[in-house]
């Protein structure tokens, strides 16, 4: 979604770190509620630069607007800077995903926002912003993506039905595959949606197929997008979430087509994920890959070498080795996607490890998941989503109760600890002592779409009437979404699945009987299995 937005925002008008850290010539501070009891003292903004390791444009406005004295001299005088590496923080990173990367943000003591910029800004613009603040901070047009309410419905209208799927078909590119005008990628819940429609399919065949032109052929793993039209000018960083949609995709469209194509390229990305991105310690799986060696060797240069070469430098570009539960369960769903693809056992293994390490190290004794520990104050929704979603694929997987009785728990935790009473769920519980904008919690917008998915898949798996209102609850804010003219497939995915009930499938017999085994192997590959399935193995 956080690419879908930033392509709408184009065609419509209208690290973890510490403090101390230098990047460019700044003495970054590190981001806390203390800051703005600070700002207060010492009559001061806030500065917050949100960043990522991966994003080329960050490392630019570090290396030149950072170090411009006149930026540097107005910081030092009025500004207390943070820079926060987006990927530890999730609830910043998704209050801002469309502002960036990198998103600059103003703030006063109060926890106002005095005004957002996004993207990289030059030196001399720059310092003129910073001044224009210092002058007259109410005069700075800011700019506001604004979730507008509705009246509360449980359904998706018809003529909302149609209207995202107006809007849908209006970013279509059918010639060259991919959507909107400016970026190729990806997108999950556009390629499902069309995977399961027939007035759509062929886009997403083509999609998947051009793909094949942002994905390393070396090392295998898929770049973040193109920003030619042809898919064949890749943007070279991997992110982890991208590994999985393409992986999920791909077993997807596997189980239409057979093509072995798509079993190739998967192949490509699961290799890539075991051999660089899973930690060989914990089962972990790390973040993101950079897309350059260094300064001086850019992406472009380094990922068109061949391995030897590719070796003859002594390096690859940084991977951000932090461990969160988020991407432990990112990861454990891609490996499950492999599983099915492929049938490979250590694929299954490897998922499992995964979440293991993840319910021993992250999880809270509600059942929710914290980012990077098993604190209140780290639970997100993302880390409980991702990680319900791959505990509940395991048990898909292997018909082992544990993983469902874990996930039940995660859903719980979802509906309980990040309940928005309006409708949705929010990025992170409401926090009575946040300032300002902080008082009003992010709800996400994928976030939800997956979440009520979830919830709704909970609901036919365990039968429990709570997972049923929970889906409808989040359902609520979806249909309000609905109200704009956006093309949020991912809604009507949801509304799809909350109107009927899943294919239902149940093997009967021994985990050690052959016929029973080929007949789990079977039902997991059946078209369907990927767009709505609930699958149970009873063994006495």
């Amino acid at each position: 979604m956080r690419r879908i937005l930033l392509i709408l925002l184009l065609l419509w008008p209208g690290l973890s770190h510490a403090a101390g850290a230098k990047h460019g010539d700044v003495d970054w501070q590190a981001w806390s509620p203390a800051l703005f009891e600070r700002a207060a003292r010492e009559d001061k903004y806030i500065l917050l630069h949100l960043g990522a390791d991966w994003c080329h444009w960050c490392h630019v406005m570090e290396d030149t607007s950072y170090r411009d004295p006149a930026v540097l001299k107005l910081i030092e005088q009025r500004y207390i800077p943070v820079r926060v590496e987006q990927d530890r923080n999730p609830e910043l990173s998704q209050r801002y995903e469309a502002w960036g990367w990198p998103a600059t943000i103003f703030f006063d003591s109060d926890g106002n926002e005095i005004g957002k910029r996004r993207g990289y800004q030059p030196p001399e613009f720059f310092a003129k912003l910073l001044q224009a603040i210092i002058d007259d901070p109410s005069a700075l047009t800011q700019g506001r993506l604004v979730d507008d309410e509705a009246p509360k419905q449980t359904a998706l209208r018809p003529e909302r039905h149609d209207a995202i799927q107006r809007a849908f078909d209006a970013i279509l590119d059918r010639e060259r595959g991919g959507i909107g005008e400016v970026h190729r990628f990806l997108h999950g819940d556009s390629t499902e949606f069309a995977l399961n429609n027939e007035r759509y399919r062929a886009w997403a065949y083509l999609s998947l197929r051009q793909a094949e032109k942002i994905i390393d052929p070396v090392w295998g793993g898929l770049y973040q997008y193109s920003d030619k039209l042809d898919w064949s000018s890749p943007h070279f960083e991997k992110l982890l979430s991208s590994q999985v949609t393409g992986l999920r995709l791909y077993a997807q469209v596997h189980a239409q087509t057979g093509d072995p194509l798509h079993r190739r390229l998967g192949g490509l990305i699961a290799r890539y994920l075991t051999q660089r991105m899973q930690d060989q310690a914990t089962g972990a799986f790390y973040v993101s890959q950079d897309a350059d060696l260094n300064k001086g060797i850019d992406g472009k240069a380094f990922y068109a070498l061949s391995a030897d070469a590719r070796a003859k430098l002594g390096g690859q570009p940084k991977i951000d080795r932090n461990l969160y539960a988020r991407e432990a369960g990112w990861g454990a769903s891609a490996m499950l996607a492999w599983y099915d693809l492929s049938g490979e056992a250590e694929a299954l293994a490897r998922a499992g490890r995964a979440a293991s390490w993840a319910l021993q190290n992250r999880r809270l004794a509600d059942g929710s998941f914290g980012h990077a520990a098993a604190t209140d104050a780290e639970a997100t929704l993302s880390d409980t989503l991702a990680m319900g979603e791959a505990l509940l694929s395991l048990y898909r997987a292997t018909g082992g109760r544990d993983w469902l009785a874990a996930a039940s728990a995660a859903g719980s935790a979802i509906a309980a600890r990040f309940r928005d009473e309006r409708g949705g769920y929010f990025v992170r519980a409401p926090d009575s002592a946040a300032r300002g904008i902080f008082r009003e919690p992010v709800r996400h917008i994928d976030d939800n779409i997956a979440a009520t998915r979830l919830l709704n898949r909970l609901f036919h798996y365990t039968g429990k009437p709570e997972f049923d209102e929970a889906a409808t609850h989040g359902f609520t804010y979806l249909a309000a979404l609905a109200e704009n003219d956006m093309p949020l497939t991912g809604i009507l995915l949801a509304a799809r699945e909350r109107e009927r009930p899943p294919l239902h499938v149940t093997i009967v017999g021994g985990k050690g009987d052959p016929e029973a085994r080929a007949l789990h192997e079977a039902a997991r590959r059946l078209p369907d299995s990927y767009s709505y399935q609930r699958l149970d193995w009873w063994d006495r």
